[in-house]
């Protein structure tokens, strides 16, 4: 619960002890081999197969088949059985453990990408050119979804994911900076499977990790550092998937402009991504071959240079007001 010190350090780690912490009767029908266990197995599984296909087949050997619609519907019903178990109510002070409101934002934003990705297959399913009008509805239903999400928790429930979280201020403004990446990923919407799988990696295997700190299995500091690590592994495989779509400066021009929006200039959310849905539904063009705008594609390294010195002074100056609070705080002791 609430209150707990920053950090703790794990219980003596046994098998014993791993099984009497993980393997709980909440997951039905039965505490051994029940629902989310199963599903968790399958997804970590499915996760293994992926990944180790990324040097041998074009987008982890994604396609319009039945077998992709089935692992997608097999990870959304992961994400949703999470809500089987009983959860403290409230965020502890070193934030890396689940709490009501992150659950359920786990839940929309693991979503949000299968929504993307089942978009992907449709369109191949059916020979139809990219709907991007369906990339912009579903990042501004999970904006609509997640502040609901909020709302129903109640206030003492509620926490921000970054701010709170016990890390160091350089690191909190990368993880921040980090989701601009994901939501731009999911409204430009470049057509390859692996971007959005890996996003659903990383939320649902955080959503694992952070479960093993809530059951005292894992200390707090490595776990933040995973993070770390898997947020740069995906931010590669965006990258990958971006070159391949000639769009890899335009998405990060997208993912940087919206940070600096809305963590410099405190542009509201829905504002600032109606305005980046606006402009990349006229952007896209740009990176299409043989598309009458497509000499304006040359501007683009040049926006994401720029971008990159905004998000850079942006980090520089909210370090240092970090360090003026943490100075002033130390004086007033």
């Amino acid at each position: 619960m609430g209150g707990a010190a920053r950090e703790g350090p794990a219980d003596a780690i046994t098998a014993r002890s791993v099984y009497v912490k993980l393997f709980t009767k909440e997951d039905y029908p039965h505490h051994v081999f029940g629902l989310h266990k199963l599903l968790g197995l399958g997804c970590l599984l499915h996760y293994i197969f992926r990944f180790a296909l990324v040097p041998f087949k074009d987008d982890m050997w994604f396609s319009a088949s039945w077998t992709t619609a089935a692992t997608l519907g097999m990870h959304a019903v992961l994400s949703l059985s999470s809500l089987i178990f009983k959860i403290p109510k409230k965020r502890i002070v070193e934030g890396s453990r689940i709490w009501p409101e992150y659950r359920l934002h786990s839940i929309i934003f693991a979503c949000r990408s299968l929504a993307c990705m089942a978009l992907l297959w449709v369109e191949q399913r059916n020979e139809w050119a990219p709907l991007y009008w369906g990339n912009a509805a579903i990042v501004m239903s999970t904006l609509i979804a997640a502040d609901v999400a909020s709302w129903s928790v109640g206030e003492a429930s509620r926490s921000s994911t970054i701010r709170d979280l016990d890390a160091p201020p350089a690191l909190q403004f990368f993880f921040s900076v980090m989701q601009f990446h994901a939501t731009a990923g999911c409204l430009v919407g470049v057509r390859r499977y692996s971007t959005q799988f890996v996003y659903v990696w990383i939320i649902q295997f955080t959503a694992f990790l952070m479960t093993l700190r809530r059951k005292n299995l894992a200390p707090h500091r490595p776990l933040v550092r995973i993070y770390g690590v898997m947020l740069t592994f995906g931010f590669v495989i965006a990258t990958l998937d971006a070159l391949s779509a000639n769009s890899w400066a335009f998405v990060n021009t997208v993912a940087n402009t919206a940070a600096i929006g809305r963590l410099g200039c405190r542009i509201d959310k829905y504002v600032l991504w109606l305005i980046m849905a606006a402009f990349c539904s006229f952007a896209r063009q740009t990176v299409v071959p043989g598309n009458p705008l497509g000499h304006l594609a040359q501007l683009w390294p040049y926006t994401w240079a720029l971008s990159v010195v905004g998000v850079l002074l942006m980090g520089k100056r909210r370090l240092s007001e970090v360090a003026a609070k943490e100075k002033a705080a130390g004086k007033a002791k």
